[in-house]
């Protein structure tokens, strides 16, 4: 059989630009990952030089019909079956090439993906008021009915950014894929001393009587760029600092012919005005180990660009730790983080100017290269090059495999049922699910790619408001009824038969043929753990069900996902151990119940710290009492331990007679946030978790974390938990972990909650699940 065959129409460098460049990568990257595809390449050269991009000549469109006519001759020849195209931004000579190209090869290709690395022609076409090609009317009116019209109803559109995703839905994509651009990480040997020497440069100028910051333009000097925005900024900023401040200004990317007058005058008299405040250092374009070098000596990072798809520079930036001011563009909002607090509005110099001062005063109280940390964690999780080598690939895979057939109407939402009649509030290990299941369905419930339906319990968690749902007509807090119900729901499946299933909590029905395909959210294999260490916790009847439950699971499930890295580790292990075949295993995190609210910036502490208790062993809630009971006689001034829940009965004496230990009853959400936003620390000193949801929780309330290293908790936590991980067999850790955590500056509180909240956004989390949710729809 022959390879799946795909067309791409674009340009690759030379000229390096940011577009080209990502090109160019994907190219690599089809070819590297996906070596079962058929990959041939039309070089579209439309420019030569930097110079040439953006403007319009006779030689542009000869070029366009020799381009057309290889991309013709390719689709005779090799029967391909998709074009990949990118198109133009609004300017004349890019709409109407578009015109040409697609106009001759759209009937010719049955399927096409645009790739919206440029944005706003689609916006444009279906009659956005921010977008003008012209200021005739007449002609605009014109001009957008035939791009609405070369555009419409692509395949698929791949978005750069969630901010960058108004063409896809502008010329109605029959699918939109949000693929984010990445890199080689430029400093993953430095990864380990990038914060230490952040540290050091804003220890030089704390120490320094008259500071000079070093600040950084990366791009081509345009208008667009914010070349000038750029210039009004450094004289606001120096206008307003304190007079022995300065700037060392380092321009890399050229400046173009068409504005070297006006910011060759502008600059002069800024520097008459300044004097040596201001020293500026021209450089042409640079790349490779002179970027990163150039990026490590910085301070601070400026995007002013009026107009970006994606902040790639900015990526670059926050590989290397380095703080960003930017303007708030599209592609430059949507890369940085949620939160990110040295966003101004585009084209407005003095708030970059304020931002400026602001991030400068940050950077001289020690408190940038936490933001730097953040940055540079959000690289990391979302801006690699494999991650987009492996999104891109699978995205045009997806349309080009021979059982993948095109609908002839556009693609209707996926039918998700959801099981959640095994989810009782409150009820032994539901609750940490059950909240993490409740943030999924609000999120699920916006996504206009799925249609939900639940099967729920008189006593179980429900479907989000004006969710459909068949609900079973008891409760299922008993055994009897929770065993018959997670056996026989599939027979309260009512109406159309669904795309998908879906169970959060992780076990399929012995019917499971009933219920297929099947996606399950697998947490942990803490049955298997506690069979094997705490043999006497259940009875030998409950671990044969639940392990016999998890193996019916493992082999039968179309899907599986889990929560951490830890958590695949260990199901992997389970399924070695009982021989059940290899499957593929999908982390996506977990979400947690207090995204909506705000990141405390400066909460009020009292003295105490917060344990969430547990009789469960493993949570070592027994441990933690009587070393905090012992200690407390050491150690006066040491904080009371607030322990929230039940305690194992063998230490439940302590909580009346040590008047360092407070027990707390079970409480509601409000009561128990409000534990979490006044304790000092959680202490977390479990044996084992699939993800370690409530460190998740203390930080998003402001609240440090202390917990066992080297279980999942250290990994969730990542470089937010470089202090407060202790080890169960050295009881002094604890305090010494304690002592840590409490040192920590609320600065660097926030930034670790910030960090965290961007990693485990539902948005996120449920994204990857959406990305499984449509390949087991296909597949299956």
């Amino acid at each position: 059989m022959p390879k799946p065959c795909i067309v791409v129409f674009a340009q690759v460098p030379p000229p390096e630009h940011g577009q080209s460049r990502m090109i160019a990568l994907m190219l690599e990257g089809l070819r590297k990952v996906a070596p079962q595809l058929s990959v041939h390449h039309v070089d579209a050269r439309f420019s030569d030089t930097l110079e040439d991009i953006g403007g319009t000549s006779w030689s542009k469109f000869t070029r366009s019909a020799r381009y057309v006519i290889q991309a013709l001759v390719l689709r005779f020849r090799h029967r391909p079956e998709l074009l990949y195209y990118v198109p133009g931004p609004v300017r004349w000579s890019a709409v109407m090439r578009d015109w040409l190209i697609l106009g001759i090869l759209r009937p010719f290709y049955p399927k096409v993906v645009f790739h919206w690395h440029a944005i706003g022609q689609g916006e444009w076409a279906q009659g956005s008021p921010r977008l003008h090609l012209t200021s005739t009317g007449w002609i605009d009116r014109i001009a957008r009915r035939i791009s609405a019209r070369v555009l419409r109803e692509p395949t698929m559109s791949i978005v750069l950014t969630d901010h960058s995703a108004k063409d896809a839905a502008a010329v109605a994509s029959w699918q939109t894929r949000l693929v984010c651009n990445g890199i080689a990480d430029p400093c993953a040997e430095l990864a380990g001393t990038i914060e230490s020497l952040r540290r050091e440069r804003a220890g030089e100028l704390a120490s320094s009587a008259r500071p000079r910051f070093k600040v950084l333009f990366l791009s081509v000097g345009t208008v667009e760029k914010g070349l000038l925005d750029l210039l009004e900024m450094v004289q606001q900023f120096l206008t307003d600092a304190p007079p022995g401040w300065g700037i060392d200004l380092t321009i890399a990317g050229g400046v173009q012919r068409s504005c070297q007058r006006e910011f060759g005058a502008r600059l002069e008299e800024i520097k008459a005005q300044q004097g040596d405040r201001l020293s500026v250092v021209l450089k042409g374009y640079v790349s490779g180990a002179e970027k990163s070098r150039c990026l490590m000596a910085q301070d601070v990072f400026v995007a002013p660009s009026r107009w970006e798809s994606f902040g790639l520079t900015v990526v670059e930036a926050m590989a290397h730790g380095l703080v960003v001011v930017a303007a708030a563009s599209d592609g430059v909002h949507g890369v940085l983080p949620e939160g990110y607090p040295y966003l101004s509005p585009v084209a407005e110099p003095a708030g970059l100017a304020r931002n400026l001062r602001t991030c400068c005063e940050s950077i001289l109280n020690g408190k940038g290269g936490e933001l730097g940390l953040w940055l540079r964690q959000t690289f990391v999780d979302r801006y690699q090059l494999e991650a987009f080598f492996l999104n891109v690939t699978g995205a045009l895979h997806a349309l080009v495999r021979s059982e993948s057939v095109l609908p002839a109407v556009r693609t209707r939402p996926i039918l998700l049922t959801i099981y959640l009649a095994d989810q009782n509030p409150k009820l032994g290990r539901s609750l940490g699910i059950s909240r993490m299941t409740q943030v999924l369905l609000g999120e699920l419930a916006t996504r206009q790619a799925l249609a939900l339906r639940g099967i729920t319990s008189r006593s179980s968690i429900q479907m989000p408001a004006g969710g459909e749902s068949s609900v079973v007509p008891w409760n299922t807090r008993s055994r009897v009824s929770r065993v018959v119900t997670d056996h026989l729901h599939p027979l309260w499946q009512l109406g159309k038969q669904p795309d998908l299933w879906y169970f959060p909590k992780g076990f399929l029905p012995r019917i499971h043929l009933a219920c297929s395909p099947s996606v399950v959210t697998i947490h942990d294999t803490i049955i298997q753990y506690y069979s094997d260490h705490y043999p006497e916790w259940r009875t030998d009847m409950e671990y044969r069900y639940w392990a016999s439950m998890l193996r019916h699971t493992l082999r039968h499930a179309d899907a599986i996902l889990t929560i951490s890295e830890s958590a695949k580790e260990q199901i992997q292990v389970f399924m070695e151990r009982h021989r059940i075949p290899a499957k593929e295993i999908t982390v996506t995190y977990e979400p947690c119940l207090y995204e909506d609210v705000p990141q405390p910036r400066s909460p009020s502490k009292a003295d105490y710290v917060l344990h969430l208790g547990s009789r469960e062993p493993h949570k070592r809630t027994a441990w933690l009492l009587r070393l905090w009971a012992a200690e407390s006689e050491r150690t006066p001034g040491l904080p009371k331990l607030h322990v929230v829940g039940k305690v194992p009965e063998e230490v439940a004496h302590l909580t009346r007679q040590c008047p360092r230990i407070v027990q707390l009853p079970f409480l509601d959400d409000r009561a128990l946030r409000s534990q979490f936003e006044a304790a000092r620390a959680l202490v977390f000193p479990s044996e084992i978790e699939g993800f370690g949801l409530p460190a998740v929780e203390a930080y998003y309330l402001g609240t440090p974390v202390c917990y066992t290293a080297g279980t999942s908790i250290e990994e969730i936590l990542g470089s937010a938990g470089k202090q407060g991980g202790f080890s169960l067999n050295d009881p002094d850790s604890l305090f010494r972990a304690l002592d840590d955590v409490l040192a920590l500056s609320e600065d660097e509180i926030l930034a670790r909650g910030m960090m965290l909240r961007e990693k485990y956004a539902a948005r996120v989390v449920v994204d990857k699940m959406i990305t499984t949710f449509r390949q087991t729809a296909i597949e299956c």
